[in-house]
């Protein structure tokens, strides 16, 4: 090998070398035994991971989960990710060490994706490891291991942007292709947030690879156009169900007021932290003097080595317009992360996908993608001025990678804390005392509780009346609200965040009428309200209050007030006045049944009520009267009644709870869940699968024949 051979091929390896240190480094929990648990890892992505599991393991889908809002389609949470491929290690491995290890992998996947990048955009090696360290070790991927849809999501666009990239330069079909299997992973993978941004960067690189290609730019348009349309043919199935959800949530009355504009930069000064993202402090530290909170705010800086290069990468020639239509793009990112003190948030937020985006701040995800491949073309740039200085100038492009990994790993270094696997698996005391009870009954987590509490039922396999999620089921959503706040929502549109949140006004008719026999809470709380006693004293600070007033999960009321819609359903509800044992708020009709305005008999328990599985329930009864049958569980489309084995209109009650109307005499009711917006997603993917091996085969025969025939 030549001297300048060798030469280039150990700077190349240990370039490697020191990404693959930083990397393993940086995130050396699960390398160590150990697992990331806090914050929404806790509360929010290892419950929901824990229920898709158990759900899969038992040989279904987590279509409904009774651990969380008295009810909720988990498989309609894109970010739970039921059909993201990878996470059907569930099946064998503990949802929280899976969480971490997959947190690592992506990680590493990514920068091998933007390594590979940087190589088809004919960057040097060495400049190819600096991208990949860039991302990979950047504010974006160390601060969103607590959001795992987010990195895994990016991983994949990477691979895409790769596949663009190649398919730019070539037009061959099976970079296409590969484009459609990386889109459709980046989709079921679940950071949906951040794909209108990565589409962003990808549509300004592809514009710059068809204009390399003047002769092509058409059918190649067209060719990526049908990539993009493959993959989310490939990913409908998670895509359909989630569509399908979006009326019922609280996304559709759109976001308003401060929420629309939450977590945006305060000033321009915040620009500085896309170079030091610890310029504020560090939330992990205690340190952190800033907005709330850092990893919304400042979360995607990547140094200032790295941010240098790209700035210099104007300099080269060759994709001089490329480069300052990507500094564009991420000056237009900055504005939009000033929210409404910007210009151009309040003109997207009108837009109908953007409108329903929070955190402003998130379209800075554009410079995640952007630094670390203008990084590489700077650093290309530095390295042909260094070698015409001399011999030992080449290895500055080493050193600068050294440098940034020093900068990254080192000046602002943000570390996540970690815990023992047996510490995150471990449940509470309380959790431990109510699965050993034998009377059963909805739970309640008190949201003064540390936040893994705020998903108990769906951590631990009991039935919750609130939760954590991003998508609920807003008429219950509305009926929590009321029962805290003893009136209707002042929506819409939306502006409150009420993700995290559950009943908390415990003398509200509302938590009795919602089944909840058990609160979780914390010892220093006294729960005021008539009836409650303290039950249980956990040795870690959270008690078992129980409610013997909490109604069963079916019960007979012989009185209706037939309402329409949901404005006059809340009005009904929220009125001091309303008993509901005695009268049912209804939406639909109630043959023979009396108005309120009669006296009105106490309710009657059915004789026997149970649920055969997550998805039916079946109830039998006697009754002397016309009456509704109440089921404390949330009214949604897909959800069917049967009466007598015949079918009945399924009622909406109590705002968001369903119901049957019956008369008089022996019945057997059942409920039925039937996902139908599933079945056809998982349709679409399948006949998409097949489209896909069919191309797969029909390339590798063509290519195939193409060797035969060279080597003829």
């Amino acid at each position: 090998m030549a001297p300048d051979g060798a030469a280039a091929w150990a700077r190349d390896r240990w370039a490697a070398l020191v990404v693959a240190a930083a990397v393993a480094w940086q995130y050396r929990a699960p390398l160590t035994g150990r697992v990331w648990y806090f914050e929404d890892i806790a509360a929010y992505f290892v419950p929901l991971h824990t229920a898709a599991a158990k759900a899969m393991r038992a040989g279904g889908l987590a279509v409904w989960e009774p651990g969380a809002w008295s009810g909720q389609p988990v498989i309609a949470d894109p970010q739970v990710g039921c059909f993201y491929p990878l996470h059907w290690l569930w099946l064998a491995v503990q949802p929280v060490t899976l969480y971490a290890w997959l947190a690592l992998a992506h990680t590493a996947f990514g920068a091998v994706g933007m390594w590979a990048l940087a190589r088809a955009r004919g960057r040097s090696h060495v400049a190819a490891a600096l991208a990949a360290l860039t991302l990979a070790l950047g504010a974006f991927f160390v601060l969103q291991v607590r959001h795992a849809p987010f990195t895994s999501t990016t991983a994949w666009v990477v691979w895409g942007l790769w596949a663009v990239e190649r398919y730019g330069q070539s037009g061959r079909p099976r970079y296409a292709l590969g484009l459609s299997l990386a889109g459709a992973l980046a989709l079921l993978a679940g950071g949906w947030s951040m794909l209108p941004f990565a589409a962003a960067v990808g549509a300004v690189l592809a514009s710059a690879s068809l204009a390399r290609a003047p002769g092509h730019r058409v059918s190649r348009a067209l060719g990526l156009a049908g990539a993009g349309a493959l993959a989310v043919a490939l990913a409908a199935a998670q895509i359909v169900p989630a569509m399908a959800h979006v009326p019922e949530s609280p996304r559709a009355l759109g976001l308003g007021g401060e929420l629309a504009s939450s977590y945006a930069w305060p000033s321009w000064r915040y620009a500085l932290t896309l170079v030091l993202p610890t310029l504020y402090g560090d939330e992990a530290r205690g340190t952190w003097v800033g907005a709330p909170n850092q990893w919304e705010l400042s979360g995607y800086g990547v140094g200032l080595v790295a941010t240098l290069l790209a700035l210099a990468a104007v300099g080269a020639r060759a994709r001089r317009a490329e480069a300052l239509a990507l500094l564009a793009l991420t000056l237009a990112a900055c504005d939009v992360a000033r929210g409404d003190g910007g210009v151009l948030h309040p003109l997207l937020h009108r837009l109908p996908v953007l409108g329903s985006l929070r955190c402003p701040a998130r379209a800075l995800y554009v410079w995640v993608l952007i630094a670390p491949i203008l990084a590489a073309d700077g650093l290309d740039l530095v390295a042909r001025a260094a070698a015409r200085r001399g011999r030992w100038a080449a290895w500055a492009p080493v050193a600068l990678v050294v440098a940034a990994a020093c900068e990254l790993l080192v000046t602002w270094r943000s570390e996540n804390p970690s815990v023992a696997r047996a510490a995150a698996t471990r449940a509470p005391d309380a959790v431990v005392w109510l699965r050993a009870q034998p009377e059963p009954g909805r739970v309640a987590s008190d949201l003064r509780l540390p936040r893994r509490f705020h998903n108990a039922g769906l951590a631990w396999g009991l039935e919750g009346a609130g939760g954590y999620h991003s998508l609920p089921v807003w008429r219950y959503l509305h009926l929590l609200w009321i029962a805290n706040t003893r009136r209707p929502y002042p929506g819409p549109p939306l502006t409150h965040d009420l993700g995290s949140h559950g009943p908390w006004r415990y003398t509200s008719p509302i938590v009795d009428l919602l089944g909840v026999r058990w609160v979780i809470a914390p010892r220093e709380h006294t729960i005021r309200a008539r009836g409650f006693e303290r039950v249980f004293r956990g040795a870690d600070g959270a008690d078992v209050w129980r409610n013997p007033d909490a109604f069963p999960r079916a019960f007979m009321v012989f009185r209706a007030r037939r309402v329409h819609g949901e404005s006059e359903a809340a009005r009904a509800v929220a009125d001091p006045a309303w008993d509901p044992a005695r009268v049912a708020i209804v939406e639909g009709p109630t043959p023979g049944v009396p108005p309120p305005d009669l006296a009105a008999p106490p309710p009657a328990p059915v004789q026997r009520a149970r649920r055969t599985s997550a998805t039916t329930f079946e109830v039998s009864l006697q009754l002397d009267a016309p009456g509704v049958l109440v089921v404390t569980e949330p009214w949604y489309p897909g959800w069917r009644a049967r009466v007598d084995g015949h079918p009945a209109e399924l009622l909406r009650v109590d705002l968001a709870l369903r119901g049957v109307a019956l008369g008089a005499g022996a019945h057997t009711v059942r409920m039925e869940f039937d996902p139908a917006p599933l079945r056809a997603g998982m349709k679409i993917s399948g006949a998409a699968i097949v489209l896909a091996a069919l191309l797969a085969a029909l390339l590798r025969r063509s290519a195939t024949r193409a060797l035969v025939a060279a080597a003829r």
